[in-house]
């Protein structure tokens, strides 16, 4: 039997026969957020509703998750409902949106050891928490050096100085406190780092590339230590098993956390029967939903740069008791577009909404309105309303089809009461997916470079529907003028 289950996000698994076996089909249904990383971190709210398997009118569905989950002896791999073995959708979407330049999803056969995916995934959060932590700066603790030598300062240590120096040799024994970023933590940080950097170079690089900030810090660490070696990496974790809860370096913990995790695939033992039955971490999982809107920004950033300004996540007060006070709801669109010479006046000219959701892909092929995608509806009314915008649209993915089948722009009016108010418009956005070519098996690249060419085609006809959307509604003003 085999030890890996393949899964597809947004899908319907009761028919899966591996998971008819009841004891893993609990596991993953009880799997909480606590014993998984996730791409990105989850906020308190998310890990409260995390479910990786969902029970629907009696059926069991996966979520917008993808990613790995080792439950014992069993692996079960999530990819995206738009791919097939290759996953190529994933692979790319991951470069695009965030630099993940990882070929994690191309080997994913029956009987291969996936510790490697793992690690990769493992090795973007561990980048990303690092980044993070350094904001507040790097991590320090007071440190008691023992020296003995001419260049005295700190405290003299007598005993010490007797017993090493029983000749007048001009040295002296003394010790001294320092506040030093040359600790043990930072230590087990910079091993774990140094064995991803070893193993998989090509990743490493390519995440350093976007984010100086951590390659800075290495160096640091560089210049002062010594990656440990198996045998001291073991004692470092032993000592270092105290949590992290200084305030200013609280952000320093889940760095601390990651680097052991990365300890134990070294081989490095680094927990106890007990530790392990409480922190057993099952796997990485990467929130598609999350990623789409990234890669939503990532198309337009650089096709609208010239004359439009793009607002990721801008948020906006509402509801505010007789007029004043702080705002009890906040609106935070995925991203407002905004002329140039308008972007002070919190008035954008086009919201977009980017919806990963299997509802929205049917609706934008010509299907019906799901009763799933009603609250979507009211959210985008209200962004209109809240942000004085008379344009909004939906970004969602589509199954490439052939060209007089291919989905196009849908154009909806919204109809207003008030007469002497003109009526919104509502776009609902198709991107297309390539199918992935896998008719010559030894030919994968030259597959993933016509992927990329046709998906990059996708983007630049979805680039120039928003810019003629965004035309029109310039037009329209002037005329008004």
């Amino acid at each position: 039997m085999s030890n890996l289950i393949k899964l597809k996000d947004y899908s319907n698994v009761s028919e899966k026969n591996e998971l008819t076996q009841e004891k893993l089909r609990e596991q993953l249904l009880k799997l909480s957020a606590d014993n998984v990383f996730s791409i990105p971190e989850m906020s308190d709210e998310e890990k409260e509703s995390f479910r990786v398997l969902a029970n629907f009118n009696g059926k069991l569905w996966t979520q917008n998750y993808t990613g790995i989950l080792q439950i014992e002896d069993r692996n079960v791999f999530i990819s995206s409902r738009f791919d097939d073995d290759s996953c190529f959708f994933t692979q790319y979407i991951l470069d695009k949106a965030l630099g993940m330049k990882i070929n994690i999803f191309q080997d994913m056969k029956p009987g291969v050891n996936h510790g490697g995916i793992l690690e990769q995934l493992l090795a973007f959060i561990f980048v990303e928490q690092i980044e993070h932590a350094c904001r507040k700066g790097l991590y320090r603790r007071y440190r008691t050096y023992e020296c003995n030598d001419s260049r005295v300062k700190g405290k003299i240590d007598i005993t010490r100085h007797i017993r090493l120096n029983p000749l007048n040799n001009g040295k002296i024994a003394y010790s001294y406190r320092e506040y030093t970023i040359d600790n043990d933590v930072n230590k087990l940080i910079f091993t774990a780092y140094t064995y991803l950097q070893k193993r998989y170079p090509d990743t490493m690089k390519s995440l350093e590339k976007r984010r100086k900030t951590v390659g800075e810090c290495m160096s640091k660490f560089r210049n002062i230590m010594q990656p440990a070696s198996r045998q001291e990496a073991q004692k470092l974790v032993q000592r270092e098993r105290r949590k992290i809860t200084h305030s200013v370096y609280h952000d320093w913990e889940e760095v601390r956390k990651t680097a052991i995790i990365l300890l134990r695939h070294m081989g490095i033992s680094v927990e106890n029967d007990k530790d392990k039955a409480q922190n057993k971490i099952h796997g990485v999982l990467i929130n598609m939903n999350w990623i789409w809107e990234k890669y939503l920004e990532s198309i337009l950033k650089d096709k609208l740069k010239e004359e439009y300004c793009l607002k990721a996540q801008h948020e906006k007060k509402i509801f505010f008791l007789n007029g004043e006070g702080q705002g009890k709801r906040t609106l935070k669109p995925d991203l407002c577009i905004f002329k140039k010479e308008n972007v002070n006046t919190n008035t954008p000219v086009l919201i977009l909404d980017a919806k990963y959701k299997n509802a929205w892909s049917k609706a934008a092929v010509g299907e019906e309105f799901e009763e799933s995608v009603r609250e979507d509806c009211f959210q985008i009314l209200s962004y209109m309303y809240g942000f004085g915008c008379n344009k909004s649209g939906i970004f969602c993915p589509v199954v490439e089809a052939e060209e007089e089948e291919a989905p196009k722009l849908l154009d909806y009016t919204i109809r207003k009461d008030e007469t002497n108010r003109k009526d919104g418009k509502f776009y609902l956005l198709p991107l297309q997916i390539p199918k992935s070519e896998n008719k010559i098996p030894k030919s994968e690249n030259n597959n993933f470079k016509n992927f990329k060419r046709k998906i990059k085609k996708s983007e630049g006809k979805f680039a120039t529907q928003v810019k003629q959307i965004l035309e029109k509604q310039i037009l329209e003003n002037l005329e008004q003028k």
